[in-house]
């Protein structure tokens, strides 16, 4: 178990991977919190992520790839609250995969639409459901760094402190239906 431990400290002390910015999208009901995840080409699920566009802020970045693959709009953190390591597979390769940093920020969606991207089916999970999702085919040491993800942005959410959050209300571990 310290092996573990000791390579997920290695992983996420990496500075020389290529960055990626996620949108941790989420939603806050009465008794629960729901995380919008998607899936990846290679059939994983993912929070929507992807390059750092020049002309936007890390954060803008990941909220364009939160509309572009989960067709969700909300309000974005400007920081980022953690970061991970995962595996991208090479471009052109099915089976070499390449390492990456993803910054992650938290995007509370107050509205979805069909997504831009085909294939991405957007689902709404809790948070237990959604870190099982995400290490579904991933190598053990990836899935608890992006597990790691899901229980730090619990604890990063911003306080209701009594107010019904603005976001859409919907089935857990269903599709998205399109907003109208």
């Amino acid at each position: 178990m310290a092996h573990i431990f000791a390579g997920l400290a290695r992983l996420s002390s990496r500075a020389d991977l290529p960055v990626q910015a996620a949108a941790v999208c989420y939603r806050q009901n009465r008794s629960s919190v729901e995380f919008l995840l998607v899936k990846t080409s290679s059939g994983k699920w993912t929070f929507p992520k992807g390059r750092l566009n020049p002309s936007m802020s890390a954060s803008e970045s990941a909220a364009r790839e939160a509309w572009e693959e989960a067709g969700a709009r909300g309000q974005i953190a400007k920081k980022h609250f953690g970061s991970y390591v995962d595996t991208k597979r090479t471009l052109g390769h099915d089976l070499r995969t390449s390492e990456v940093r993803i910054f992650a920020y938290l995007l509370e969606v107050y509205s979805t639409v069909e997504p831009e991207e085909s294939g991405r089916y957007p689902t709404w999970y809790e948070a237990r459901e959604a870190k099982k999702r995400l290490a579904e085919g991933r190598a053990a040491i990836y899935g608890k760094l992006i597990a790691k993800i899901v229980d730090a942005a619990l604890e990063n959410l911003p306080r209701q402190q009594g107010k019904r959050s603005r976001v859409l209300a919907g089935a857990r571990g269903q599709r998205l239906a399109p907003v109208r």
